[in-house]
C-alpha cells in the first residue's frame, strides 16, 4: 500500500506507514467501544485527550517512550492507531508503529491510542514522550 506522510500543524511531516485509513464513517463504532471500555466519560470532558481520561479501576504502566521498542507483540499484529490531535484513525502493524515512534524529534507532540480489534489490551503515545500499557499487554 501507499506511504503517506503523517502531517502535523506545525508543518512538518512525520510518516506513519499504514494499511488502512478508515472513514470518518467506520471510526465511531470502533472509537465508541474503545470508549465504553476504557475511558471515563466525565474526565474526559475535562482533559479532552482519550489517555488523559482512563477510567480509574484500570492498572496503567507508565513507561519512557523509548520502551516502545519493547512492544510485546509480533512485528506484523495488525493494530489501530488513533491519533487525538489530527483525529485521523488507522490500521497498521505494531512495527510500523515502532518505526513511526522512533522517527520523533524533540519538538514532535503526538498524543495516539493504540489497540487491537479484541480490545483486550490498550496503549497510548503521549506528548510527555510516555507510553502507557494496560489490560493484557506487558511492556518492559
Amino acid at each position: 500500500m501507499k506511504e503517506t506522510p503523517y502531517k502535523r500543524d506545525v508543518g512538518y511531516t512525520i510518516e506513519l506507514k499504514y494499511k488502512i485509513r478508515f472513514t470518518s464513517a467506520e471510526v465511531p463504532d470502533i472509537l465508541a467501544r474503545f470508549t465504553k471500555r476504557y475511558i471515563d466519560r466525565e474526565k474526559l470532558k475535562k482533559y479532552y485527550l482519550l489517555w488523559n481520561s482512563l477510567n480509574k479501576d484500570l492498572i496503567v504502566k507508565c513507561l519512557p517512550i523509548e520502551k516502545i521498542k519493547n512492544f510485546p507483540l509480533p512485528p506484523n499484529k495488525s493494530v489501530f492507531l488513533y491519533d487525538e490531535r489530527q483525529k485521523i484513525f488507522y490500521g497498521t502493524t505494531i512495527k510500523d508503529i515502532i518505526d513511526f515512534v522512533q522517527s520523533f524529534e524533540l519538538w514532535d507532540e503526538v498524543d495516539a491510542c493504540i489497540f487491537d480489534k479484541d480490545m483486550d489490551w490498550g496503549a497510548a503515545i503521549t506528548h510527555e514522550d510516555k507510553i502507557l500499557c494496560w489490560g493484557s499487554i506487558n511492556i518492559e
